[in-house]
């Protein structure tokens, strides 16, 4: 008996040990990640349609993103006297995201309606490192100039986050957010795409305590400001609450996102090596070749985001100079065209005992650079599933 009870010991012990290996092993990086983030009052129902199809679940089955993962993000954000202010909202989101395990991916993508935008922005203002996994944002309908509906539902409600998204010049949480984020680096690389509204939401829409009668929640002059040029916004002939939820793939709105998606396809990255060689460094007998700053050029490929990650020096095709070399090329710096910076010297030899020169000395600089590529991955063109 005593035997037996060591021997199941010992397996818990190994099962435990192993556990606990795993969880400390760090997870491997997935390639892309597209996050849902809703809007204000919204849930993580907000993307089903009345026909009860699912945004997020119309994704998961097309292999159209057959290499992205999807997380649907919420945030507490009550109907009425809701008490958390955009900037502590953003926090919530963040924490969330890292509890599904969104940052463990190589690369992130948003969807976010109305104020989800707002939130995804002020977000990664707050979180550099993961605003560097960040590729895209598809904002629908969000208020980056605010929204008249806000400024009203303040006047009864005293919601910070309608407070945030009013309108008008004296919305200081608004202005600062978009002058921050075209004012710092670590998220201005970011693309952000727009899809517009074009039909006025009606009062029993559930938005009805808000206004008596049909408006647009969100202007077309608010819901693209600061967006990017190279993609149009998007009209969607749907209502505010409408707009986020495709009945089909067919639908103008999914259809938008598939477009962005494949214009920005997924990245592997990888690192290649290329060798560019200086020639033609003549020396004569009893003389010193030498350079403190030989500039050798690197030609990199915009469309792959190629950037220099390192670049060592050597001397090579040498002939007729000394064997011990007194300055052996050595790379200073790079800069960020690809240039890379090399100092070397080499003597030539000396004339023999007639004052003879054997021989002019020659040698060539060669300098291998480290290059990241950023190659594209891309997923099938066409979808093969139903639409629905």
């Amino acid at each position: 008996m005593k035997i037996k009870l060591a021997v199941i010991a010992l397996i818990i012990s190994f099962y435990a040990q192993a556990s606990l290996a795993q969880a400390d092993t760090p997870r491997p990086l997935r390639a892309r990640v597209i996050v849902f983030v809703h809007g204000i009052h919204g849930s993580r129902e907000s993307w089903r349609a009345s026909t009860r199809a699912y945004w997020p679940d119309l994704i998961r089955a097309d292999p159209r993103f057959a290499y992205s993962d999807v997380d649907v993000a919420e945030y507490p954000t009550p109907s009425k006297k809701g008490t958390m202010s955009s900037v502590q909202l953003s926090e919530v989101l963040w924490a969330s995201l890292k509890q599904d395990h969104v940052w463990e991916h190589r690369e992130v993508v948003f969807i976010a309606h109305s104020l989800g935008g707002i939130l995804v922005e002020e977000m990664l203002l707050r979180h550099p490192p993961e605003a560097n996994r960040v590729k895209f944002i598809v904002s629908y309908g969000t208020p980056h100039e605010g929204s008249f509906v806000a400024r009203l539902a303040s006047i009864y409600d005293n919601d910070p986050l309608l407070s945030d998204l009013k309108d008008g010049s004296d919305n200081v949480f608004l202005t600062q957010l978009e002058q921050s984020w075209r004012g710092n680096n670590s998220v201005n690389g970011i693309h952000r795409f727009c899809a517009f509204e074009s039909v006025d939401t009606k009062p029993e829409s559930g938005m009805g305590h808000y206004f008596g009668a049909h408006t647009r929640v969100v202007r077309y002059f608010s819901a693209t400001y600061g967006c990017d040029v190279t993609t149009p916004p998007q009209e969607i002939l749907a209502d505010h609450l409408q707009m986020i939820k495709p009945v089909d793939r067919a639908s103008d709105t999914y259809d938008f996102f598939v477009r962005v998606y494949h214009d920005n396809p997924i990245a592997e990255e990888r690192v290649v090596y290329r060798d560019n060689v200086i020639s033609g460094l003549n020396v004569d007998c009893n003389r010193t070749k030498s350079d403190p700053d030989l500039q050798v050029p690197m030609t990199l490929d915009g469309s792959l985001s190629e950037k220099v990650l390192t670049a060592t020096a050597s001397l090579i095709n040498f002939d007729n100079i000394q064997a011990v070399n007194p300055n052996p090329p050595v790379v200073t710096r790079i800069d960020p065209n690809g240039i890379a910076h090399v100092s070397y010297g080499f003597n030539g030899l000396d004339k023999n005992w007639l004052g003879n020169c054997p021989g002019a000395g020659h040698a060539s600089v060669s300098v291998q650079f480290a290059i990241h590529q950023d190659v594209p991955i891309r997923e099938p063109v066409k979808s093969n599933q139903p639409n629905r």
